[in-house]
């Protein structure tokens, strides 16, 4: 199956997201975790700048034009590996100088609402994630731009492949005995990367996609066992990729780039992408509308879009959408066309997430319960009544 083209931007009216529902998520996950008895951990790690200067003396690009110079504000959720590679390009051609904050989708969006600087927004461009993560941003929705394709994938601790517990094929899989507890997964309500994944494993256990009916009984006790076990819960994938090379678990739900990163920074970890179902989405750039640096925010999302850019993305092992583009690496990585993936329609999902989202905070907390047993409840306590009368 093809990966899907882009699919446009969700409508604003069909988009329920607000700082108070990605905000909440995060902070209920710390409540949830002190008084249930799943594992879980919030890891979070704070946004830092990283300014990035131009060449020293290089007052023109290769092809004899004066540079753009400058400086540009660039939040991103990013790897730090393809944001160095892009940002590093784009600095030496444009002659600009790049303050880079990373955080998770949520952390990212929760600054946007909050920051200004002289009455102007604080970033210049956003990188990373669906559109739908910044429909309640003013002044950034309208002019995001796909720039590169997010694919699930799974890292896996070094040994895993090949050895006595197996290389995990499936979502099932990770409830085996040898990986029990032994699993990493991003929260969805934070992390790109989580989203994708859970809406991944909800099509697996009910064989349905994402832009149908997702999250039956079927489907929500599948996650409600994989948290029982003991899954570690994180904050974003810098946070599981830390918590699989630390040896807590054997297996982080990551996404492709993160996973492929890794291991090539490393040499201790290896891919492996889900037979049965793969969660993808394109991850979006835009300038900021009334930001400070208006040009060089425009440039840095157009040499992002462009060939250029995107070889970029490719170089750095993440997935360019550019037809002209292919993704870098050996015969172990999947061709676009060889993905199963799990088909969503961005408009169908997007009306869905905040049930989805409000229905895994509830498995999380251990309030959730499937629908027969309350109605046998129900049943029980009807009866009892009646015996007592």
């Amino acid at each position: 199956m093809s990966l899907p083209k882009p699919s446009g931007l969700p409508r604003l009216s069909e988009v329920k997201l607000t700082r108070r529902t990605l905000i909440a998520g995060g902070a209920a996950l710390v409540v949830a975790g002190a008084g249930v008895a799943v594992g879980v951990t919030r890891c979070s790690r704070g946004a830092a700048d990283v300014p990035v200067e131009p060449t020293a003396g290089a007052e023109a690009s290769e092809n004899g034009a004066a540079k753009l110079g400058g400086k540009l504000s660039l939040y991103t959720s990013c790897p730090e590996e393809l944001v160095n590679a892009v940002v590093a390009r784009f600095s030496q051609d444009a002659g600009v100088t790049v303050a880079v904050t990373r955080g998770s989708e949520a952390e990212l969006v929760g600054q946007l609402l909050d920051g200004d600087v002289a009455g102007k927004p604080a970033a210049d461009v956003i990188w990373g994630g669906e559109a739908l993560w910044y429909a309640g941003v003013d002044g950034v929705s309208s002019g995001l731009e796909p720039v590169q394709r997010e694919v699930g994938a799974f890292a896996l601790a070094e040994g895993l492949a090949g050895g006595k517990k197996g290389t995990p094929a499936a979502y099932a899989d990770l409830l085996a005995t040898a990986l029990a507890g032994r699993v990493a997964l991003c929260d969805p309500t934070s992390c790109e990367a989580g989203w994708l994944h859970l809406v991944a494993m909800l099509s697996e256990a009910t064989g349905t996609s994402a832009g149908g009916a997702l999250g039956d009984d079927v489907s929500w006790a599948f996650v409600q066992e994989l948290l029982a076990e003991g899954t570690v819960v994180c904050a974003d994938e810098d946070a599981a990729a830390q918590t699989l090379l630390g040896g807590s678990v054997d297996v982080a739900l990551v996404s492709e780039q993160c996973a492929r990163q890794l291991a090539r920074r490393t040499g201790q970890t290896t891919v492996a992408w889900p037979e049965s179902a793969v969660g993808v989405a394109d991850a979006y750039a835009g300038a900021v509308e009334g930001c400070l640096n208006e040009r060089q925010a425009e440039a840095f999302v157009e040499f992002l879009a462009g060939h250029d850019g995107q070889q970029v993305v490719a170089d750095a092992l993440a997935r360019p959408v550019a037809d002209d583009v292919q993704v870098a690496g050996g015969d172990d990585v999947p061709a676009d066309d060889d993905v199963e993936v799990v088909a969503t329609d961005a408009d169908a999902a997007a009306k869905q997430r905040e049930e989805i989202l409000a229905m895994w905070a509830r498995v999380l907390a251990g309030e959730w319960v499937p629908a027969a047993a309350e109605e046998d409840a129900a049943e029980d306590e009807g009866e009892a009544g009646e015996a007592k009368a």
